[in-house]
């Protein structure tokens, strides 16, 4: 997820293009982490040593790390923590896009830098997003909210995104209002010991996006049936979200999921509005409370 967040962040600032960012993308999952970049972009080893490291190894057949250790460049201890890292989306992003000579370690890391800065995220919350961790991701993106069950609804929701539908999932910093003019939606309403709305809006290009993602199958144009697909897709979220909740003693009810191809107005005490990518394509996820 780390690739598309940051991906998406480099396209709408002019660094990468549409095709660049594809081509990197493309090649992650068989790109393999050089042990070097790793130490560089740690600060463990300056870009000179990791090329003296690389030359040695040119000329014998050891590892890396057997020859950065031999040079007192790094501790055995380090190592470790670096191999362990080979598998981490940030480095692999690196990587993808260095081999191919569209991005310097430099360049990557200054954008990266600016993009902390933006959001206004700590290290701690770089390093989330960096490990690609749905769970640890979603919460960076959320508005300052109270706590509530919601937070679980959102939490499940995104994972079955990530697991049913499409990993290729980007986010923007979601926002609150009292109501929500959708565009074309998908909703479901949760009554009971809590009530609650989860909704799915956006033009056709992003509704199609995720009917397509969840149901494997290719849509002409946003009628019933891609929306019931995003509507289903909802349904089943939700089942999890009202499962979970009565393992903790609460007794709530799926209402019949909402579709429409013209806009609504959802209102409620506290309206969430999460600008979410799937595929690329731009949609809005909407919780609404009471």
């Amino acid at each position: 997820m780390f690739a598309n967040i940051f991906g998406n962040y480099l396209i709408r600032k002019r660094i990468l293009t549409e095709d660049e960012f594809l081509t990197i993308k493309m090649q992650l999952d068989k790109t393999r982490v050089k042990l070097g970049l790793i130490a560089v972009s740690e600060r463990l080893m300056t870009e000179e040593q990791a090329d003296e490291v690389n030359q040695k190894q040119q000329l014998m057949d050891r590892k890396f790390g057997d020859i950065a250790v031999s040079l007192g460049y790094l501790t055995e201890v380090q190592v470790e923590r670096l191999l362990a890292m080979q598998g981490n989306q940030y480095m692999r992003f690196c990587q993808s896009a260095i081999d191919r000579n569209i991005m310097t370690l430099d360049q990557i890391e200054g954008a990266l830098d600016y993009f902390k800065k933006e959001n206004g995220f700590t290290f701690a919350d770089m390093e989330s997003i960096k490990s690609g961790d749905v769970d640890r991701i979603l919460p960076l993106f959320l508005p300052d909210i109270p706590d509530g069950p919601y937070k679980e609804l959102l939490a499940i929701t995104f994972r079955c995104i990530n697991r049913l539908a499409s990993d290729d999932i980007s986010l923007k910093r979601g926002y609150t209002t009292s109501n929500y003019q959708t565009g074309a939606v998908a909703m479901q309403e949760i009554v009971g010991d809590y009530n609650v709305i989860n909704a799915f809006s956006g033009d056709d290009k992003g509704i199609l996006a995720i009917a397509e993602a969840f149901a494997k199958e290719f849509f002409d144009t946003v009628n019933v049936n891609a929306l019931d697909s995003v509507g289903e897709f909802i349904n089943i979220s939700d089942g999890l979200f009202a499962t979970a909740m009565s393992n903790e003693g609460m007794d709530l009810n799926l209402m019949p999921t909402r579709l429409s191809k013209d806009p609504i107005e959802i209102n409620g005490s506290l309206v969430i509005v999460i600008p979410i990518f799937i595929n690329q394509q731009p949609l809005d996820w909407i919780i609404s409370l009471g």
